[in-house]
Order: structure tokens, then sequence, then C-alpha cells
């Protein structure tokens, strides 16, 4: 009865996460159709300095989600449906990152001098600064839909709304320079978050339960926290750390490089959203063995869809380069170097979510500050000494290290190994 139970659970899974793939396919050609217009009618320095101000605000808007992202997915998806959960979650966000916000605005100027010694950044930084707010809004209110398995809501308010914005505004001709695609940028992620309240008013279910305390939210939240933030340094500090050694053509480049290597990790995340939260129902019951089969099964899945992707990025990394412009084809070596690390990321699984799902927030806080540690050291030090190829090296390494780490935890909690796909 469990077997056939666990079939059905499978074929929902793969219904669901096939809907969910569709979706982020969109997504993902969206966020990649944003970068190349980006890239081609800014060229390789205005949009260097763009995709550095974004990468910054990325990490200061997953400081100001207080790791409370994860904790709706967790307190949502595991079926108790605590009542305040997302208000709590949204008020803490929102005060947190306005802040923030403001501190960017007025510090623009030093902070552009001091820590990049670029002072033509400045006006980039000041006109994006609330993008941090909007950003950490509409990414929180993407994990509650989630929650509520309203994944093509997610993934619109998530990845696709602000790309088509931006896209927009590139075609109409509002978008000459970095500065005004910034400050387009920040209108439009403040735009997303109306958008989203409104779909998870109109989308999200009945309320049950108790109503959540401050105290268990923290508790939940806090090592969560530095998940999100090491996961976000993981990603985002190589180009970060790139803004302080190199010039902003590389810089470009490199992010050019990353976001066309992160097209492979978009079936990873299609299927997260399906998978995490039923991990936590799974989780809630005791049932172990189901979670097991689920995550095994899940891996060839994205294994299945995500190798082909990664291996046209191998064969012909000098051709999708070239499709940015002039002063992109460069990066060919740097789009092999990231799509290796975004191998490791397909291989291994959901297995953050596993950990996060399952009660284990503090095991992927201690991957994460690892993997994040070994991110910033790491990359620092090979783009002093080699520059955009070693930075991409530090990258590739620094994502390969936080899931390999995972797994390892994974194996240890909950007894399985999620790269055992022949099972």
């Amino acid at each position: 009865m469990r077997f056939a139970s666990r079939r059905v659970e499978h074929r929902d899974v793969f219904v669901a996460s096939a809907l969910a793939l569709f979706v982020r396919i969109l997504g993902a050609i969206a966020g990649f159709a944003a970068t190349f217009f980006i890239a081609r009618e800014l060229g390789a320095a205005e949009s260097g300095y763009y995709f550095l101000a974004f990468s910054v605000i990325s990490i200061l808007a997953a400081v100001s989600r207080l790791g409370m992202d994860n904790t709706v997915i967790r307190f949502i998806g595991g079926g108790s449906a605590q009542a305040g959960v997302m208000e709590k979650a949204f008020l803490a966000s929102g005060f947190f990152s306005l802040s923030i916000s403001l501190v960017l605005y007025f510090s623009a100027g030093i902070f552009s001098e001091i820590v990049f010694v670029k002072p033509e950044l400045a006006p980039v930084f000041r006109s994006v600064s609330l993008g941090v707010f909007g950003l950490a809004l509409f990414s929180l209110i993407a994990n509650a839909l989630q929650a509520v398995h309203k994944v093509t809501a997610s993934i619109f308010v998530l990845n696709i709304c602000v790309n088509l914005l931006l896209i927009a505004a590139i075609f109409i001709g509002v978008a000459g320079n970095a500065e005004q695609l910034a400050s387009l940028y920040s209108l439009a992620a403040l735009a997303n978050v109306v958008v989203g309240i409104a779909l998870f008013w109109c989308l999200k279910p009945k309320i049950s339960g108790h109503t959540i305390s401050w105290k268990a939210l923290w508790a939940s939240c806090l090592p969560l926290w530095g998940v999100t933030v090491m996961s976000q340094l993981v990603q985002w500090s190589g180009q970060f750390i790139a803004g302080a050694y190199v010039s902003s053509e590389l810089v470009a480049q490199l992010a050019v490089a990353q976001r066309t290597a992160m097209l492979a990790s978009f079936v990873l995340i299609a299927v997260n959203l399906v998978v995490a939260p039923r991990f936590a129902a799974l989780h809630r019951q005791g049932d172990t063995a189901g979670l097991e089969s689920l995550a095994v099964m899940s891996v060839k899945l994205i294994a299945l869809m995500a190798l082909p992707v990664i291996g046209v990025m191998l064969v012909f990394p000098g051709w999708l380069m070239g499709l940015f412009g002039e002063g992109f084809s460069g990066g060919a070596r740097l789009l092999q170097i990231l799509a290796i690390g975004q191998f490791v990321n397909a291989i291994t699984g959901s297995v953050g979510y596993l950990l996060m799902m399952s009660g284990h927030e503090r095991d992927m806080r201690n991957v994460t500050l690892i993997s994040g540690t070994t991110a910033l050291l790491l990359t620092w030090l090979l783009t002093i000494g080699f520059g955009a190829t070693g930075n991409a090296v530090g990258t590739a390494i620094a994502v390969a290290t936080q899931n390999l780490l995972a797994v390892y935890f994974v194996k240890k909690r909950l007894g399985f190994n999620t790269l055992a796909v022949w099972r």
C-alpha cells in the first residue's frame, strides 16, 4: 500500500515538476533575454557597472530577508499553515530591507570609492538602492507562493515580472546607461511587490492552526538567515570581489558567464519548487523511506534534464558568449569553469532543501558558513593572482563545496546518499 502511495507521489511530483519546469523555462528565458539585451544595448563597460550593482543588492536583499523565506516554506509547506507566518515575516523583512536601502543610498559615494575604487559607481548604487527593499519582499512573496504550491505564480514573481519590465524599458529606449537601468530596476521591483501581494492574497488557502509566536519564528529563521546569506555570497561574491580588482568589462564577462551557466540550474530550481514543501510534509509524517525515495527520484530528474544544457556550455562556450555582443566572447573560458560548478550543483540534487525542510537548519547553516567563507577567501586570493579566470575558479569550487558538504550531512542525518542514483 505504501509502495503504491509512493508511486502516486512520484507521478504527482513528475507532473508538477514538468509544469514547474515549463514555467521555469519561461523564467530562464526572461532572465537570459534581460541579460542579453542589457549586455548588447549598454556594452561591456556600462553593463559591468549594472551587473556589479545588482550583485551587491542581491547580497543585501538576502541579508534583509532574515532567513524568513525558507521559514515560510517550512511552516506553511509542512502542513501546519500557522496563522501570522507571512505577516510577521513580511513586517520584519520589510523594515530591515528598507533600512538597508536608505543606508546604501546615503553611503553610495563612500561605498563606491572605498570598496571598489570606482567613484563613477555612486549614482548607480543610489539609483538601485530601493531595489534592496523590492527584491527582498518579492523574493519572500515568491517563497510563500511556493509553499502553497502555486508554482506558476511563484516563478512569475521571482523570475519573470521584473525581467519583462526591464526588457520593455530597453526596447522603448529609456535605459541607455547603467544609472537609468538601475533606477528602472528599483521601480520594477517595487511594482513586482504589489503584483506579488495581489497574487498571494487571491491564491492563498484559508489559514488554519494557532498563530505563530515571534519566538518560534526567530528560532527557525535565525539559523536559516546564515544559510541564505552565505548561499548568496557563494553565488554573487565573485562579481563583488571582481569589481574591486578587474575592469568593468571583465566584470561584465563574469556576470554574463555566470548568468548563462546558471541556466543549467533552472531544472534544479523547478524541481525544488515542487519537492521542498513535500519534503517538509514527509518529515512531519515521519516517513523517512518516502523522503529518500522522493529525493533520489528528484536527482534523476534533475540530472536527466540539466546535463545536456551543461554539455552545450562546455562544448560551445565561445559561440554562447559571442551572442551577447562585442567584448563578451573572451569570457568563453569563464563560462566553461562556471558550468563545471553548476554540474556538481545538478548531480547532487535538492540537498539544501532536504536539510532545511527536515529540521536540520543548523547543519545547512554550517555547510553554507564553510562554503561562503571558502567563496570569499578563495575567490579573493585567486582574483588577486589570476584575475577573472581565478575568480571563476573560486566561485565554481565554492558552489561544488556547498553541495558536496550538504550531501555528506544528508547522509549523516537522514541515512541516505542522494548521489546513489543507481539504487
